[in-house]
């Protein structure tokens, strides 16, 4: 069975300074993956070319049609929104019709209300709400639909 995603040779420069040379990476179904590194070794630039965020400048990225890539960021950006709930409904197919139960499902779980202010968060609350927002999208591996 091929992988849900596949990395390989992946080339990526700043300005003159290569970030990848070469790198690969192939997740399969069931897999768990750990990317463990030194501080600035671009583990995480890595992983923003896995979710299709930047474009390598050479190699492959194939991802299986249907499957969802989000990334989580380090640093989520919640300032454009009112409230932990906003931020995450936003994460969400505009068609959704149940969006707002599922995000307040997400947040509670995550240990959030909802009404959180944004720009009053703490550094692990902003991740807890990135988190959710990343869960929001539905996908086959993460959340049963309702035919499961």
């Amino acid at each position: 069975m091929p992988p849900l995603l596949l990395l390989q040779d992946i080339v990526l420069t700043f300005g003159v300074a290569p970030l990848l040379s070469g790198a690969g990476l192939a997740v399969a179904t069931d897999d768990r993956i750990c990317l463990v590194g030194r501080n600035g070794s671009c583990k995480s630039t890595l992983l923003r070319v896995a979710a299709g965020l930047v474009q390598a400048d050479a190699g492959e990225r194939f991802a299986q049609p249907g499957t969802t890539i989000q990334y989580l960021s380090q640093e989520p950006d919640l300032a454009d929104f009112t409230t932990t709930l906003a931020y995450v409904e936003a994460g969400f197919d505009a068609a959704a019709a149940d969006s707002r139960h599922r995000a307040l499902y997400l947040l509670k779980e995550l240990g959030l209300s909802g009404d959180e202010d944004p720009a009053s968060l703490s550094g692990g609350e902003a991740r807890r709400a990135a988190l959710a927002r990343a869960l929001a999208p539905p996908t086959n591996h993460l959340i049963p639909s309702p035919a499961d």
